[in-house]
């Protein structure tokens, strides 16, 4: 047999339900699986809901210091399957009557639903989850959320994040269907309570300039991190556009809550910010680039006249010394805003796009990118622009590639992604107010 150390490696590798199963089969095979050493990470993967939250009850009782919670492609059978009937207030009683999924219903209703059929998962996962967290108070580090189909809105998640993620350095929640974090002061709180944060990753509709603000005062570490205005491609239930009542059509502003100044702030006080993932930012234009490099060349102006004004004062200043001259110089355009940046993704379906010029102030702003990636259509053109055609928008694609070959640096230009439903929304919009 084995020692206990090897059987303890061979369990690791089980999904957790066999590995529950596997306990069956002795004592000893038993004690080693139960060990809590074993569950310092948790990965959770492909979990059907009732069966993700056994899973957590086991390791709550097991009671390990946790490291990090990894959620992934999760599911709830009763969630996918439900639909619900939908009345409209000016509906007459002999029309058919509609049905729609219950996670297209707006969050009041959607509660209203889920107490209707007596499904009460969502208060027994928050109520789990945070016992998890509770376990890992000074040693969960990573929290990795992704592709699931829970309806996380209907629970605390992100209200236990912000009272026990004081250790957090990575906190990912990526295409789980939801607007994220609806919340701006809920995101300011969880900002302020994980001071070591270093990778903040997925789309979270709460954005807006005063987390930007406090994400630059509380995590000068930041290496990773993604933005979006509340209308962003692949969030597509945040504009809310039928209320309750059917009547009130309504929606985020497409021009998003982030401004150029939060922007630039946050650029100024997280230097080592090394991915950076834009969705749809109005503050990512050619005419804020443009602003962004104005101010970055007055900073270094700035600091240039500092270090020459510290070089002509300092005494002893022979020949000898000055070997170290350059190197100050180059350490002084390191701290410069952008330059810790190494990989971006832009994109852009409902905000005005970049251009040719665009492009060039970018590489300006952020000289040492190893990779860029920009996606956007021609209906991202069409919407903006008055009189723009197929070929206009070709002629500028293959400039903008054209000058993207010069620069030593991995460039994927998707410029005929397929059209959003935001987009269609707006051209139906547009046509709509030109007939009238």
């Amino acid at each position: 047999m084995f020692p206990n150390p090897i059987l303890q490696q061979i369990f690791s590798y089980l999904p957790l339900p066999d590995r529950w199963r596997a306990a069956r089969v002795s004592r000893r095979w038993n004690y080693n699986i139960n060990d809590p050493h074993l569950y310092q990470d948790i990965n959770l993967k492909g979990l059907e809901f009732n069966t993700l939250l056994m899973a957590m009850q086991r390791i709550v009782a097991i009671g390990p210091r946790i490291r990090t919670i990894t959620i992934d492609s999760c599911y709830s059978q009763f969630i996918q399957n439900t639909v619900v009937p939908v009345q409209f207030s000016n509906e007459p009683d002999k029309r058919p009557l509609l049905f729609s999924h219950i996670r297209a219903l707006q969050p009041a209703r959607r509660r209203q639903e889920y107490l209707k059929h007596g499904f009460e998962l969502h208060n027994h996962f928050s109520d789990i989850f945070t016992q998890l967290l509770d376990l890992g108070r000074g040693t969960l580090q990573i929290i990795k959320i992704s592709n699931c189909d829970l309806d996380f809105e209907m629970t605390e998640l992100f209200c236990a994040i912000a009272c026990h993620g004081q250790s957090l350095t990575t906190f990912h929640y990526v295409n789980n269907g939801d607007k994220g974090l609806h919340s701006s002061g809920l995101l300011q709180a969880i900002v302020s309570a994980s001071p070591n944060m270093r990778h903040f990753r997925g789309l979270h509709a709460g954005m807006d300039d005063a987390v930007l603000m406090t994400m630059a005062r509380h995590w000068p570490s930041l290496e990773s991190l993604t933005l979006c205005s509340i209308k962003s491609k692949g969030v597509l239930e945040l504009t809310g556009l039928i209320s309750e009542d059917g009547h009130e059509l309504r929606g985020a502003s497409p021009t998003g809550n982030i401004s150029n100044r939060a922007f630039w702030e946050l650029l100024c006080k997280c230097k080592n910010l090394k991915t950076l993932e834009v969705h749809d930012l109005a503050c990512v234009t050619n005419r804020d680039l443009a602003l962004y490099n104005n101010l970055r060349d007055t900073l270094k102006s700035q600091q240039d006249k500092t270090a020459s004004e510290m070089r002509r004062y300092r005494p002893y200043d022979t020949h000898r010394f000055s070997r170290s001259s350059k190197p100050r110089t180059t350490n002084q355009n390191k701290d410069l805003p952008g330059s810790s940046l190494r990989n971006i993704r832009v994109t852009k379906y409902i905000t005005t796009p970049l251009s040719t010029p665009g492009f060039h102030d970018l590489l300006r702003l952020f000289p040492n990118l190893d990779r860029f990636e920009y996606a956007t259509n021609f209906y991202t053109f069409d919407n903006q622009f008055e009189g723009v055609t197929m070929d206009m928008f070709e002629a500028e694609r293959a400039a903008v590639a054209s000058f993207m070959e010069t620069q030593s640096l991995c460039y994927q230009g998707q410029w005929k992604e397929p059209i959003t439903t935001e987009q269609r929304l707006m051209a139906g919009m547009t046509s709509r107010s030109d007939q009238q």
